[in-house]
C-alpha cells in the first residue's frame, strides 16, 4: 500500500515536466512582408497596378500597361496604353492575362467579382473620332477642282467610361460604355446583388467633381450623378473574418497584443491573424500605406499597399 502510494506520488511529480504544453509553442513574431507583386517598369512609363480581387484559386490583378509589366502582361499590345487583368496562383505563378481596350489609350482602375465568379473591371477610354462626310455643293464654282476634307470633331482623352466583364478563366465576355463630357477617372467599383456601383472623378474646364453611377449586369447605366461623395473614414483598426479566425490591419506605434517581442520604433502598418481566444497566430509588417485587404481560404491574406506613389500587392500565405 505504501509502495503504491509512493509510486503514484512520483508520477504526479514527473507529469508537469514531461507534458508538452503551451510553453513549448514557438512565440509569434512580426515578419516583414516580401517580395511583392509590383510594377517593374521604365521610369515615367505610366504602368501601374491599381486593384485586385480574389477567388478560391487565384489573385486577379488589374491596372494599366504602357511599356513594361512584362512579368504580368504578355498578351499583344492593343494601343498606346492598355488596361489589363492578370491572374496568378498562390505561388504568384502567372495563369493567364488579358489586355483591355482598343487602338486608343485605355486605363483599368478597379475590379470586383460577382456571385457567378465573373470579374468586372472598370476604367476609361476615348470616344472614337467623329468624321463628317464631305458635302459637295454643285452650285459653287470650284475652278481648281479641290476636294473638301472631312471635318474631324476633336475629342477629349479618356472621355468614355468603360466596363469589362471577364470570366474566371480569362475570356472577355462583355464590354459596356458610358460617354461623358470631360475627363473621367473611376476609382472604385462595388457590387450588391445585381447592381454595380462606380465612383470616381470627372474633370471639365479645370473643375474636378466626384461622380457616382450604377449599372445592372447587362450594362444598363443609371444617370451619372455629380457632387461630393461622402468618404468613409477607415477605422484605426480594420478587422475582417478569416475562416474561424480574424485578421486585423492597423498602424502599430508601440506593442501588439500577444506579441511581446514586437515594439515599433516608428509607426508601422501591420496585419495580425488572431484566433477567437485573441491568440496571435501570424503577423506581418508592410512597407507602405495599406489600401485594401482581402482574405481567401487556401490563399491567405492579400494586401494592396502604396509605396512611394506606386502600388504593390503582398500575398501573406502564413495567414491562410
Amino acid at each position: 500500500m505504501h509502495k503504491l502510494a509512493f509510486r503514484f506520488g512520483i508520477f504526479v511529480l514527473v507529469l508537469p515536466f514531461s507534458f508538452n504544453g503551451p510553453s513549448a509553442v514557438a512565440a509569434i513574431k512580426v515578419v516583414p512582408s516580401k517580395p511583392a507583386i509590383t510594377a517593374v517598369s521604365p521610369v515615367g512609363s505610366g504602368d501601374q497596378i491599381s486593384d485586385f480581387s480574389l477567388n478560391s484559386s487565384l489573385i486577379a490583378v488589374v491596372g494599366t500597361v504602357e511599356t513594361g509589366l512584362t512579368d504580368l502582361v504578355t498578351s499583344p499590345t492593343l494601343g498606346g496604353s492598355d488596361g489589363f487583368i492578370s491572374a496568378l496562383d498562390k505561388t504568384k505563378k502567372p495563369l493567364w492575362n488579358l489586355r483591355l481596350g482598343g487602338l486608343q489609350d485605355d486605363i483599368a482602375t478597379a475590379i470586383t467579382k460577382d456571385k457567378a465568379g465573373d470579374f468586372w473591371v472598370v476604367g476609361a477610354t476615348s470616344k472614337p473620332l467623329e468624321t463628317a462626310t464631305p458635302v459637295v455643293d454643285n452650285s459653287a464654282v470650284n475652278l481648281d477642282s479641290v476636294a473638301a476634307e472631312a471635318v474631324v470633331t476633336p475629342t477629349n482623352t479618356l472621355n468614355r467610361l468603360v466596363l469589362w466583364k471577364i470570366g474566371m478563366t480569362g475570356q472577355l465576355s462583355q464590354t459596356y460604355f458610358y460617354d461623358v463630357d470631360g475627363l473621367i477617372a473611376p476609382t472604385a467599383i462595388s457590387i450588391s446583388g445585381t447592381t454595380l456601383k462606380i465612383i470616381g472623378n470627372l474633370s471639365k474646364e479645370l473643375v474636378t467633381q466626384q461622380f457616382m453611377i450604377s449599372t445592372d449586369l447587362t450594362g444598363v447605366f443609371s444617370e451619372l450623378k455629380l457632387g461630393k461623395i461622402p468618404t468613409v473614414k477607415l477605422p484605426a483598426i480594420e478587422t475582417i473574418k478569416a475562416g474561424p479566425n480574424k485578421i486585423t490591419s492597423f498602424i502599430s506605434k508601440t506593442t501588439i497584443i500577444d506579441i511581446p517581442s514586437w515594439r515599433a520604433k516608428v509607426p508601422t502598418p501591420v496585419i495580425v491573424k488572431y484566433s477567437k481566444a485573441r491568440k496571435a497566430l501570424a503577423a506581418n509588417s508592410l512597407p507602405g500605406k495599406v489600401k485594401k485587404v482581402l482574405w481567401q481560404s487556401g490563399l491567405g491574406a492579400v494586401v494592396l499597399v502604396e509605396v512611394n506613389s506606386d502600388n504593390q500587392i503582398h500575398l501573406l500565405t502564413n495567414m491562410a
